[in-house]
């Protein structure tokens, strides 16, 4: 808590009366108690115990405090990690205590099971505070400190040995690229469980920030897209869907060409409809990330960088009617995109760019706002100076529009901007159809500040929905299998049967008629785990999936056409102003990958190991490549029309087999009612259909669950 002293006349004159009220008001107990106290606890308790490098995965170092620091590979994948260690330190009383890792000095390691040299310690150490008031996990970089300590922040324990701080060899590094210290934990003794000092004065703390009129809390879904659709088109998804928000790109260097800017006009004309706005900004990108146009690498110059693009976003919100208060007056957003596997000067010199963008705006009048990724370190900005009002997240578990989304369970965001301060993307780019309209978009939830709010109290709706499907596919008419709710189902009579033969929470799948089969799960966030099967699921076992460091990657397409050929296509968790995707691509079984670039965000269909097509969804643009998914060449409509037969209405997923067989996945969506009473309902229905004369007719395929319903 800041204590403020209000400027009050004769003040000066009753401060010796008023040091005296405080003297009779503090507890000399409590005073003596209120010492410094420091506990070290040198050496962590380690699983599983040393014995030696090979076999334990440990490397014990002298380290500088006449002690030994324990040094183990890091790992990517939760299958491989092995390693960890405690720290339960004595607590002489209760209290507040500033945790602190030490990081011993070590040069270069060339690593005793391998002999490959490991250069520095992790940039991203995943340490758990257990406390009194609960658990904290809390992501830190050990590079590049040599004998320093490391702070992770002020914690309440209880005097005892309850509390402990635990740490893993698992983050979200390329697996054993780094080494991973366990060296002595720091708890220094700050302050008690509550003030000890007592003002008789007027004291306060710092409230939440004062919210201009054109701007406001709201708890509600949204989307956001690179396209802007038409003001009839927005009429029918205000009628129609159950989103009340949609994110505006503003402009900044960084701002995709193709991505279309909102007028004044445009933005006055769908806000009388109800809408409200997430302005967002696109500018300079982290020093050391792989985007073209980047901030300075100096700190200093960085901040005054931030300031600068905090000045042309603010005038532009003006100019399209976001604010009438002179050069300020609403909310906005920084596009922050990931950079993934950063060294902490680089994450040191971003930190700086926003605290000079928050500076800024709040001179100006606004609200500040973030967006990013875990892997845009965006935590490291609530220790700014100036820390963003608000943050809006990339944090992706689904691939459609969940009723239940929520902005809370992110685990790197734990215990921040937690007072109506977030907005949570939780699905990338993909298609979603709401009265007959379809757009391409990503699924966002609000507990957050929004620019212009509706004049109104709107409540959200009643949700009917059937289970969420991600993937099916299908070996004959009575055999397939399909991805629902986060578990892999398999048929053998046409779906009047499923059963569950999941490995882990599933998101996509494809089967051989071997019997070989293949599931990708994200069970730990941005993550991707890739399991094979060679009995048709009784028996599942991890593959080698190698991800790129540079960014957080969700899957958008698992396939193969053979035990050897096989694909993944992985969407960067970005905003559509930077829409991107990978192709991985494996020609030995999964042993070895090949990573490409694609041209769009789409699904791939490949006729051949070497030929395959795509259309860009969020435009009319077509591809086709002869290589394997190396290059790829832009391809005419009509060309693309004789490649895929036409499908029914609603489609979103599709597949193909010989002698006719094809399958298709349906969503609908509609919205009937008042938005602004709780009248308002929608209808979300999914469907499986499969043909067996190439298209000509569909039946319907029952599913493995019920319909849900959410408040």
């Amino acid at each position: 808590m800041n204590f403020v002293f209000h400027k009050i006349p004769g003040l000066a004159k009753r401060l010796p009366l008023l040091f005296l009220i405080i003297a009779v008001l503090m507890p000399t107990a409590e005073s003596s108690s209120a010492q410094a106290v420091e506990v070290i606890v040198e050496d962590p308790s380690i699983n599983p115990a040393f014995t030696t490098c090979p076999e334990t995965y440990w490397l014990p170092i002298d380290n500088d405090r006449g002690h030994k620091a324990y040094l183990t590979l890091n790992v990517l994948n939760p299958i491989d990690s092995s390693n960890s260690g405690k720290w339960r330190p004595a607590i002489p009383q209760s209290g507040y205590y500033r945790v602190e890792a030490y990081i011993a000095d070590h040069p270069s390691i060339n690593w005793c099971t391998n002999g490959k040299l490991k250069e520095h310690d992790t940039t991203d150490a995943h340490y758990s505070i257990h406390h009194a008031n609960g658990v904290t996990d809390r992501a830190a970089s050990q590079y590049p400190l040599s004998n320093q300590w490391l702070n992770l922040g002020e914690y309440y324990f209880i005097a005892g040995t309850t509390g402990y701080v635990s740490l893993t060899d698992l983050n979200g590094e390329v697996g054993f690229s780094t080494t991973v210290s366990f060296s002595a934990m720091r708890f220094t003794f700050t302050r008690l469980n509550r003030p000890m000092v007592y003002l008789p004065i007027v004291h306060g703390y710092e409230p939440p920030i004062q919210l201009p009129p054109n701007t406001g809390a709201i708890q509600a879904h949204g989307f956001d897209a690179c396209h802007l659709p038409e003001v009839s088109e927005m009429q029918t998804w205000w009628n129609k869907s159950p989103y009340r928000f949609y994110a505006i790109y503003l402009g900044g260097v960084s701002l995709y060409g193709g991505c279309a800017r909102a007028n004044s006009t445009w933005i006055n004309t769908v806000h009388q409809q109800g809408w409200s706005f997430v302005p967002t900004w696109v500018g300079l990108q982290a020093p050391c990330s792989t985007w073209k146009n980047k901030m300075s690498n100096d700190p200093v110059t960085a901040y005054q960088q931030g300031r600068k693009e905090a000045e042309a976003a603010s005038a532009k919100a003006v100019s399209i009617g976001l604010t009438p208060i002179g050069d300020g007056g609403t909310v906005i957003y920084y596009d922050m995109e990931v950079y993934g596997g950063a060294s902490l000067e680089c994450r040191q010199t971003v930190a700086s760019f926003m605290n000079g963008w928050v500076k800024r705006l709040h001179e100006l009048g606004n609200v500040a706002g973030g967006y990013g990724s875990r892997n845009s370190y965006v935590a490291d900005w609530a220790t700014i100076t100036n820390a963003p009002d608000d943050l809006w997240v990339a944090s992706w578990y689904g691939s459609t529009y969940d009723p239940g989304a929520s902005v809370n369970g992110i685990t790197w965001l734990n215990g921040l901007w937690t007072n109506h301060q977030r907005i949570r993307q939780y699905t990338g780019s993909h298609n979603e159809t709401w009265g007959g309209i379809t757009f391409n978009i990503d699924s966002d939830v609000a507990d957050g500040v929004v620019a212009l709010p509706s004049g109104q109290l709107l409540g959200n709706p009643i949700v009917s929905k059937t289970i969420a499907i991600d993937d099916v596919g299908w070996l004959s008419a009575d055999q397939g299998w399909l991805v629902a709710g986060n578990k892999l189902y398999w048929t053998n009579d046409q779906g009047e049967n499923w059963q569950d033969i999941s490995p882990a929470p599933i998101q996509y799948a494809s089967f051989l008629p071997s019997g070989e089969g293949w599931a990708i799960s994200v069970q730990n966030e941005d993550v991707p785990i890739l399991y094979h099967t060679s009995d048709f699921g009784k028996v599942w076992e991890v593959v080698n999936f190698p991800l790129p460091l540079d960014g957080a990657w969700y899957p958008l397409q698992l396939q193969f056409s053979s035990p050897d050929d096989g694909w993944v296509v992985l969407q960067r968790q970005t905003s559509q102003a930077f829409n991107s995707a990978i192709l991985m691509k494996t020609s030995d079984g999964g042993r070895t990958w090949r990573q490409s670039e694609l041209p769009a965000v789409s699904t791939i269909q490949f006729v051949s190991p070497d030929e395959g097509w795509m259309a860009n969804p969020a435009g009319d643009e077509y591809f086709h490549t002869l290589d394997g998914g190396k290059t790829w060449q832009p391809a005419t409509p009509d060309r693309i029309a004789k490649s895929f037969t036409p499908l029914p209405e609603g489609a979103s997923l599709s597949g193909w087999q010989g002698n006719g067989l094809g399958w298709v996945v349906t969503t609908k969506g509609d919205c009937s009612g008042d938005k602004s009473t709780s009248a308002f309902t929608c209808q979300v229905n999914n469907g499986v259909q499969q043909s067996l004369d190439g298209g000509k007719t569909w039946q319907e395929i029952p599913l493995p669950a019920q319909n849900q319903v959410y408040p």
